[in-house]
């Protein structure tokens, strides 16, 4: 096995991320946005013609249920969504954009077409395709791991 670990380097990647949409010069302005609420926010947006949930949220960023509760609670805190009760379920409730979410989009569609130009620059499209099908194959094999070790833990 090689020296060079992989998850240290995906750490410090999503350190950088994190930062770049942090600094953000179209975004300064919005103390309450942070990298993590532009890429929901985004999700909700182009997904606003259908009901997004929470269980949506937690399946496409790949976050727990109580730290996609913890995220939901404090962009509606900052008035980013809503939680609005579905009418055959009152159980359930449906996350939808503000009005003032809504006018940021725009400024962060901005600032997601420049990271990710940014990201790709230097790179050929079967690069990017590659990379990603890695990405999609590192994700598998952890799911699949963490589902084992969630059934040892049934078993114990």
């Amino acid at each position: 096995m090689s020296e060079k670990r992989i998850g240290p380097e995906f750490k410090a990647l999503g350190n950088i991320m994190k930062r770049y949409f942090e600094s953000a010069s179209s975004l300064k302005y919005v103390k309450s946005i942070t990298g993590e609420n532009t890429f929901i926010l985004s999700y909700l947006a182009k997904n606003a013609d259908e009901p997004i949930y929470q269980k949506d949220i937690e399946k496409r960023f790949s976050i727990t249920r109580s730290t996609t509760s913890n995220v939901l609670s404090l962009m509606e805190k900052k008035h980013l969504i809503k939680r609005m009760p579905v009418e055959n379920d009152k159980r359930l409730k449906q996350i939808v954009l503000t009005d003032e979410a809504k006018t940021l989009h725009a400024d962060i569609v901005k600032e997601i077409e420049h990271f990710e130009t940014t990201m790709r620059r230097g790179f050929k499209e079967e690069e990017v395709d590659k990379l990603l099908s890695f990405i999609d194959r590192i994700k598998t094999n952890l799911e699949e791991a963490q589902k084992g070790i969630e059934g040892d833990k049934d078993h114990v």
